[in-house]
């Protein structure tokens, strides 16, 4: 007998919707790995206004924040000692101590000192040459390899944290395991024969760097890897060519984050461990030498969020680079604008599109609505998520609802959501559920942050069978999510829609498929049949398709361009502020090469072996071109903002592109003050 479909009332979890599902209603289709097959610690990250002495958390174990001048940091992430989902789910809940907590994935108990003390220190590396420090956090990051040698043998990285390592007794992170220069320095000694050659690949295998006994893919052991890539585009250097004072002068400090985090499609994970490795590297550049101007590169995105600058992420980052700005010495971030311009993600509704029509309200009733179709694809086995924001101001809880009509294929009925807060309903499938539509609200930190948020998340399409958890696959095909507006209610700003990532990243096998916005109003080629670039009257917006977490007031966006011809890479994502969004939103600053002509696609940077070049493409390459030039403005002693001396530069390179006559105009929109090359102007 086939398994019947209802509707239910999933209770008040007032959690996060994403944790409601992962944890909870949803709790065993998870992760893109599944269910931990070992134990396991939680991790997370916790904000208050006013956090005060004895507020810890007892049970959670918290790594080295960075206070530049004593300053306490309004954002923390911990991991837990509990390695049950039941109690995690109980420790990301607010109670009454105004504490905010959102809870990540899971890491392997052996990767968590228990004993860990955040006032454990490491020895200082004394560098009297260094003139900056370059941080990357990644995946796959090749410590051995030659690009970050000053000399045969000899390392720029100073400090490398692998936050999915095996944890050391003693070691002085809260989780993972760290490496240092002299860590590193000796296992290339150890693994380099009398000609010169290093065995980098057993190398790896002994730090521990490389284990096929895991579950999580081992990044390391390939022939490229994205970390790797990133790291060369950003302090990569050839010592045989450059002499090693120079070099010396460029530092390193890298940090991996877990392949767990990298693989998950939810972004959940995120938080926890990109803060910590902030608060890491800030910590770390202090010990190689005081008043170090830093430059922190992470190539990663999300298709999620509210993009207006006050996730939590985004919070704790402006907050601790702004301080250390003020108070130690020049800090930038760099991140990529993001590569979903045509992915069809986002969808933004204004008043105009809404329309009357009985069937949109009860019986009898002249409500407005407007009608999401979104396609979810068979095979995906991963969840898919839909977020609709609701504007900032001139809102109240309930203008609006939404309901989640299935496909017509099963005979599922349709189900509708007033805006009351924290309230859910899930469609389960016999005993398991398979859909949720829950409304919360968004405050990541004050209250002049809230934002309402509507969340729709449906469980794979393809399920694994050979799992005690019975999981239950959602229909694939046409979904519509329809979205209400009481009558007589005219929204103060547009209402932002957009689908979570769910494609696995580069080097990770492929379990999602992603969903999109299948509107048929949207044009996908232009009267050449060519790939479209511009917005008509759909709803479904390329523009406002730019990376979640690049929002803030402090990163530096980087968006991506062809450079023998000029034009923005067709998946180079953008946002502006005609949408109702904050002006510091706007995206990107800059844009930097990612392809070498529309035929040859990607640069060129170290693959995971030195000797070896691969080619990437992507956002992701972008930002860590613009990361060096940042570097390498610090070093010729430019104020605590880079950002004049990058306009300045990028006003000289378009005057040469002008100059050759057939680079296309700069779009300003798409590709901020201007256009940078690898290495040198296409046609030099």
């Amino acid at each position: 007998m086939a398994d019947s479909y209802h509707w239910r009332d999933d209770g008040i979890k007032a959690v996060d919707p994403y944790e409601d599902w992962l944890l909870d209603t949803g709790a065993g289709y998870g992760f893109p790995f599944g269910p931990p097959n070992e134990a396991h610690c939680y991790t997370g990250t916790e904000a208050s206004e006013n956090f005060i002495a004895g507020d810890e958390n007892p049970d959670a174990i918290y790594p080295k924040l960075y206070r530049p001048d004593g300053v306490q940091p309004g954002f923390r992430p911990f991991v837990l000692r509990e390695s049950t989902v039941g109690n995690a789910f109980e420790n990301s809940k607010d109670g009454t101590s105004g504490i905010k907590r959102r809870i990540g994935v899971p890491l392997r108990t052996a990767s968590v000192n228990q004993s860990y003390e955040p006032g454990m220190t490491t020895n200082p590396v004394v560098s009297s040459s260094a003139k900056v420090v370059v941080g990357v956090i990644d995946d796959g990051i090749a410590i051995a390899n030659r690009r970050f040698q000053s000399e045969l043998g000899s390392t720029r990285i100073d400090f490398a944290w692998v936050q999915d390592g095996d944890a050391l007794s003693g070691s002085n992170v809260a989780f993972g395991r760290e490496y240092t220069k002299a860590d590193i320095d000796d296992a290339l000694a150890e693994h380099t024969d009398a000609l010169g050659a290093t065995n980098e690949a057993a190398l790896y295998r002994a730090l521990g760097l490389v284990d096929s006994r895991k579950v999580m893919p081992n990044s390391l052991d390939g022939k490229a890897a994205h970390g790797t890539h990133v790291l060369d585009l950003a302090a990569g250097a050839d010592y045989e060519n450059t002499s090693s004072d120079v070099l010396e002068e460029d530092r390193i400090i890298t940090v991996q984050v877990p392949a767990a985090v990298t693989w998950d499609t939810s972004g959940m994970g995120l938080d926890s461990f990109i803060l910590a490795g902030v608060h890491y590297i800030l910590d770390r550049a202090d010990r190689i030498a005081p008043k170090l101007p830093v430059v922190i590169n992470f190539s990663y995105g999300l298709f999620g969020g509210p993009h207006d600058g006050t996730s939590l992420l985004e919070k704790a980052i402006d907050e601790i680079v702004t301080a250390r700005n003020d108070r130690v010495a020049a800090t930038s971030v760099v991140l990529p604008s993001g590569n979903h311009h045509l992915q069809r993600s986002h969808a933004v509704m204004s008043d105009a599109d809404f329309k009357i029509d009985g069937a949109g309200g009860s019986a009898g009733t002249t409500d407005c609505f407007c009608d999401l179709p979104w396609r979810v694809q068979p095979n995906d086995r991963t969840s898919s998520y839909l977020e609709i924001w609701m504007p900032k101001s001139g809102y109240q809880d309930g203008d609006i609802e939404v309901e989640v009509i299935p496909p017509t294929t099963d005979n599922i009925l349709p189900q509708r959501l007033s805006g009351v807060v924290n309230s859910a309903v899930v469609l389960n499938r016999g005993s398991r559920a398979v859909a949720r539509l829950s409304y919360d609200r968004h405050t990541p930190l004050s209250e002049e942050d809230e934002r309402g948020r509507f969340m729709v998340v449906l469980a794979p399409t393809e399920v694994r069978t050979d799992t005690v958890e019975h999981l239950k696959s959602v229909p694939n095909g046409l979904w519509t999510v329809r979205v209400i507006k009481r009558s007589g209610k005219t929204l103060s700003e547009p209402i932002h829609v957009r689908i979570q990532r769910d494609a696995s990243p580069f080097g990770y096998p492929a379990l999602g498929r992603q969903s999109y916005f299948d509107d048929t109003a949207y044009q996908l080629y232009d009267r050449e049949g060519k790939l479209e670039v511009e917005d008509n009257h759909s709803i479904v917006k390329r523009a406002g398709s730019s990376n979640g977490l690049a929002t803030g007031t402090v990163p530096i966006a980087v968006a991506s361009h062809v450079e023998a011809t000029g034009r923005a890479a067709v998946y180079s994502g953008y946002q502006t502020t005609g949408t109702g969004l904050p002006e510091h939103s706007k995206t990107p600053f800059v844009s930097a090469e990612s392809d070498r002509s529309p035929v040859v696609r990607g640069v060129q940077a170290s693959g995971v072996n030195s000797g070896v070049s691969v080619t990437l493409d992507g956002t992701s390459v972008a930002a860590p071109v613009i990361t060096r030039a940042v570097a390498n403005a610090y070093k010729a002693g430019v104020a605590t903002s880079p950002v004049d001396e990058l306009q300045a530069q990028a006003i000289a390179i378009e005057a040469t592109r002008q100059a050759k006559g057939y680079f296309a105009p700069l779009d300003t929109n798409r590709q901020g003050v201007g256009r940078f090359p690898k290495d040198e102007i296409y046609g030099s």
